[in-house]
């Protein structure tokens, strides 16, 4: 018997499963954790919980915010996993966020692409240790040692934090089915998290 993987499309909702939270609707626990990203949709569904909205969001601004890979590294991880990942929501958002890190959109279609003239050796390198972490869930002897003729043993534990979070949000935006902002504004509301 023959079985056939299943396709992006079959793995997305056709319509909301998690619907986002009104703002004015938020009760005092889910509005202290959301704090000032109530323009998020993804942070008003993910504020349906409370608790796991803590705890994710959290590790995410760790991984992200505070992270030790450059700037570029850390973009080529999230794009990449996300592209990897069908994920359409946060790849959309990294995409901005990608700008305004200061990488032109050759060099972040390349990065989504997995390949291209805009990308370097060594972001060849992350992506190949991304594609291994969504395929295998291990960075194979040979990408591991090519990352650590740059990386620490800090940053390579870090890409591989990083790499499954983002895992992670694909499944979370597909899985609730989490629709992009329907405006400009809320949208470039991102730019206090490019940094």
């Amino acid at each position: 018997m023959t079985t056939h993987a299943p396709t992006r499309q079959a793995m997305t909702p056709a319509a909301v499963r998690i619907p986002p939270v009104g703002v004015d609707q938020l009760t005092a626990e889910q509005s202290d954790a959301i704090g000032a990203w109530t323009h998020l949709i993804f942070s008003r569904v993910l504020v349906n919980a409370p608790r796991m909205y803590r705890s994710f969001v959290g590790h995410l601004e760790e991984l992200v915010a505070r992270s030790k890979l450059p700037v570029r590294d850390r973009q080529i991880v999230c794009l990449r996993m996300l592209e990897d990942c069908g994920d359409v929501y946060e790849q959309t958002h990294h995409v901005v966020i990608s700008r305004k890190c200061g990488l032109e959109d050759d060099e972040i279609a390349a990065m989504i692409a997995g390949e291209g003239d805009a990308l370097t050796d060594f972001d060849r390198v992350v992506i190949k240790a991304v594609d291994e972490l969504h395929r295998d869930q291990f960075v194979s002897d040979t990408t591991w040692a090519a990352l650590a003729e740059r990386y620490s043993q800090e940053e390579l534990m870090e890409l591989v934090f990083l790499a499954g979070c983002y895992l992670t949000m694909g499944m979370l935006t597909k899985s609730f089915g989490i629709q992009l902002e329907p405006d400009l504004e809320s949208f470039n509301a991102l730019r206090d998290y490019a940094a």
